[in-house]
């Protein structure tokens, strides 16, 4: 956890956003499959880390649909308080927040 303080205000080089961002939703597919093993979160806390985790699904959907260098920067702007969290650490977080979700696309 004390990584986290120190990496919040600064921002990686350009080339080592794409190998975080996918270093991130590599834990994260690990995390749903070590999800219906562990006991460490409750029902609803599992519930809601189920749900999250399906939100990242989507943004990794949006990550590998990128064409353009500066949606990198905001995809990590946006998911930069989980990518730091280990697996342990951040099913918890998943298990007692809601993922603010947001899209890099324009709706039509």
């Amino acid at each position: 956890m004390q990584r986290i303080v120190y990496l919040a205000d600064s921002f990686p080089a350009e080339s080592d956003l794409v190998s975080q961002l996918r270093d991130f939703f590599s834990r994260t597919r690990q995390l749903r499959s070590h999800l219906e093993r562990t006991r460490a979160l409750n029902r609803l806390q599992r519930m809601r880390c189920r749900r999250n985790l399906l939100q990242l699904e989507a943004m990794e959907r949006q990550f590998y649909a990128i064409d353009h260098r500066e949606d990198y920067r905001q995809m990590h702007r946006g998911l930069r308080r989980y990518l730091y969290l280990d697996g342990n650490d951040l099913m918890l977080v998943l298990g007692r927040e809601e993922i603010r979700r947001f899209s890099l696309f324009i709706p039509t």
